[in-house]
Protein backbone atom coordinates (compact mmCIF):
# COMPACT_ATOMS: atom_id res chain seq x y z
CA UNK A 1 0.00 0.00 0.00
CA UNK A 2 1.15 3.38 -0.94
CA UNK A 3 2.14 5.31 2.05
CA UNK A 4 0.25 8.46 1.22
CA UNK A 5 -2.29 6.26 0.55
CA UNK A 6 -2.11 4.96 4.18
CA UNK A 7 -1.65 7.96 5.73
CA UNK A 8 -4.94 9.15 4.17
CA UNK A 9 -6.39 6.51 4.88
CA UNK A 10 -5.54 6.53 8.90
CA UNK A 11 -6.23 10.34 8.95
CA UNK A 12 -9.62 9.28 7.93
CA UNK A 13 -10.49 6.55 10.10
CA UNK A 14 -8.83 8.71 13.49
CA UNK A 15 -11.73 11.45 12.23
CA UNK A 16 -14.30 9.38 11.95
CA UNK A 17 -13.52 7.59 15.00
CA UNK A 18 -13.27 10.87 16.98
CA UNK A 19 -16.81 12.10 15.19
CA UNK A 20 -19.15 9.67 17.17
CA UNK A 21 -17.14 10.43 20.47
CA UNK A 22 -17.72 14.00 20.46
CA UNK A 23 -21.46 13.46 19.23
CA UNK A 24 -21.79 11.07 21.96
CA UNK A 25 -20.27 13.45 25.14
CA UNK A 26 -22.54 16.27 23.98
CA UNK A 27 -25.51 14.46 23.84
CA UNK A 28 -24.38 13.04 27.37
CA UNK A 29 -24.30 16.53 28.45
CA UNK A 30 -27.61 18.22 29.60
CA UNK A 31 -28.92 21.26 27.46
CA UNK A 32 -28.71 24.55 28.53
CA UNK A 33 -31.71 26.46 29.29
CA UNK A 34 -32.96 28.92 26.75
CA UNK A 35 -31.09 32.52 27.24
CA UNK A 36 -34.33 34.58 27.73
CA UNK A 37 -38.11 33.16 28.80
CA UNK A 38 -40.33 32.91 25.90
CA UNK A 39 -43.65 34.87 26.63
CA UNK A 40 -46.52 33.02 25.24
CA UNK A 41 -48.44 34.72 22.44
CA UNK A 42 -45.12 35.92 20.84
CA UNK A 43 -45.01 32.99 18.73
CA UNK A 44 -47.84 32.11 17.44
CA UNK A 45 -46.81 28.80 15.50
CA UNK A 46 -45.36 27.79 19.11
CA UNK A 47 -48.77 28.14 20.73
CA UNK A 48 -50.94 25.78 18.20
CA UNK A 49 -48.12 22.80 18.50
CA UNK A 50 -48.73 19.79 20.97
CA UNK A 51 -46.52 19.64 23.47
CA UNK A 52 -43.70 17.47 23.19
CA UNK A 53 -44.85 14.06 24.78
CA UNK A 54 -43.18 13.13 28.12
CA UNK A 55 -39.90 11.01 28.06
CA UNK A 56 -39.22 8.65 30.58
CA UNK A 57 -35.88 9.43 33.03
CA UNK A 58 -32.60 8.12 30.83
CA UNK A 59 -30.52 8.77 34.07
CA UNK A 60 -30.06 4.63 34.52
CA UNK A 61 -29.05 4.58 30.85
CA UNK A 62 -26.65 7.29 31.32
CA UNK A 63 -25.55 5.91 34.05
CA UNK A 64 -24.35 2.98 32.24
CA UNK A 65 -23.67 4.51 28.46
CA UNK A 66 -20.92 7.17 30.82
CA UNK A 67 -18.17 4.28 32.06
CA UNK A 68 -18.92 2.91 28.35
CA UNK A 69 -18.36 6.00 26.55
CA UNK A 70 -15.30 6.79 28.47
CA UNK A 71 -13.58 3.22 27.85
CA UNK A 72 -13.93 4.20 24.22
CA UNK A 73 -12.57 7.42 24.33
CA UNK A 74 -9.65 6.39 26.62
CA UNK A 75 -9.49 3.07 23.75
CA UNK A 76 -9.38 6.29 20.76
CA UNK A 77 -6.73 8.31 22.74
CA UNK A 78 -4.22 5.20 22.66
CA UNK A 79 -4.80 4.73 19.37
CA UNK A 80 -3.97 8.43 17.91
CA UNK A 81 -0.08 8.51 16.91
CA UNK A 82 2.41 9.87 19.33
CA UNK A 83 0.55 8.53 22.53
CA UNK A 84 2.87 7.24 24.60
CA UNK A 85 1.10 3.69 24.64
CA UNK A 86 3.67 1.17 25.09
CA UNK A 87 4.83 3.37 28.38
CA UNK A 88 1.16 3.31 29.70
CA UNK A 89 1.01 -0.64 28.83
CA UNK A 90 4.75 -0.88 30.55
CA UNK A 91 3.12 0.68 33.50
CA UNK A 92 0.59 -1.17 33.80
CA UNK A 93 2.16 -4.65 33.52
CA UNK A 94 4.40 -3.07 36.55
CA UNK A 95 1.76 -2.17 38.70
CA UNK A 96 -0.08 -5.40 38.41
CA UNK A 97 1.76 -8.35 40.07
CA UNK A 98 2.76 -11.22 37.85
CA UNK A 99 1.77 -9.10 34.51
CA UNK A 100 4.69 -8.29 32.01
CA UNK A 101 4.37 -5.56 29.20
CA UNK A 102 3.26 -8.37 26.64
CA UNK A 103 0.53 -9.73 28.54
CA UNK A 104 -0.34 -6.56 29.64
CA UNK A 105 -1.10 -5.84 25.88
CA UNK A 106 -2.72 -8.92 25.36
CA UNK A 107 -5.59 -8.01 28.00
CA UNK A 108 -5.95 -4.38 26.70
CA UNK A 109 -6.63 -6.13 23.31
CA UNK A 110 -9.00 -8.29 24.48
CA UNK A 111 -10.77 -6.29 27.16
CA UNK A 112 -10.80 -3.18 24.79
CA UNK A 113 -12.85 -5.80 21.85
CA UNK A 114 -14.96 -6.53 24.66
CA UNK A 115 -16.10 -3.20 25.44
CA UNK A 116 -16.68 -2.13 21.88
CA UNK A 117 -18.88 -5.40 21.48
CA UNK A 118 -20.75 -4.53 24.59
CA UNK A 119 -21.10 -0.34 23.84
CA UNK A 120 -22.81 -1.55 20.17
CA UNK A 121 -24.94 -4.32 21.57
CA UNK A 122 -25.93 -1.55 24.32
CA UNK A 123 -26.39 1.03 21.63
CA UNK A 124 -28.31 -1.60 19.76
CA UNK A 125 -30.59 -2.49 22.60
CA UNK A 126 -31.47 0.58 24.58
CA UNK A 127 -33.46 3.16 22.25
CA UNK A 128 -32.11 7.02 23.06
CA UNK A 129 -30.24 9.91 21.99
CA UNK A 130 -26.87 7.82 22.42
CA UNK A 131 -27.79 4.90 20.57
CA UNK A 132 -26.58 5.88 16.96
CA UNK A 133 -23.01 7.85 18.37
CA UNK A 134 -22.31 4.18 20.66
CA UNK A 135 -22.95 2.14 17.72
CA UNK A 136 -20.84 4.03 15.17
CA UNK A 137 -17.99 5.04 17.46
CA UNK A 138 -17.51 1.18 18.75
CA UNK A 139 -17.52 0.06 15.46
CA UNK A 140 -15.25 2.81 14.43
CA UNK A 141 -12.95 1.85 17.51
CA UNK A 142 -12.38 -1.49 17.06
CA UNK A 143 -11.63 -1.03 13.46
CA UNK A 144 -9.22 2.25 14.51
CA UNK A 145 -7.78 -0.55 16.79
CA UNK A 146 -7.24 -3.76 14.67
CA UNK A 147 -6.53 -1.76 10.90
CA UNK A 148 -5.13 1.35 12.65
CA UNK A 149 -1.26 0.04 13.13
CA UNK A 150 -1.81 -1.80 9.94
CA UNK A 151 -2.27 1.50 8.45
CA UNK A 152 0.80 2.77 10.76
CA UNK A 153 3.23 0.28 9.17
CA UNK A 154 2.04 0.99 5.56
CA UNK A 155 3.04 4.79 5.98
CA UNK A 156 6.34 4.21 7.98
CA UNK A 157 7.44 1.68 6.06
CA UNK A 158 6.18 3.44 2.26
CA UNK A 159 5.65 -0.29 1.21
Amino acid sequence: MDHRLAFAALIALLIGAGTPLAFAWARLLPEDAPPFPIEPGSFPSVDHESPPPEEPSRKKDYLIAAPLLLCLTIAFVFRVPGFPGSTVLGWIGGTIPGLDAHSSAIVVHVVLALIAVGVGVFGALRPGPLRIPLIVSGALILLLWFVGPLLQTAMLTGI
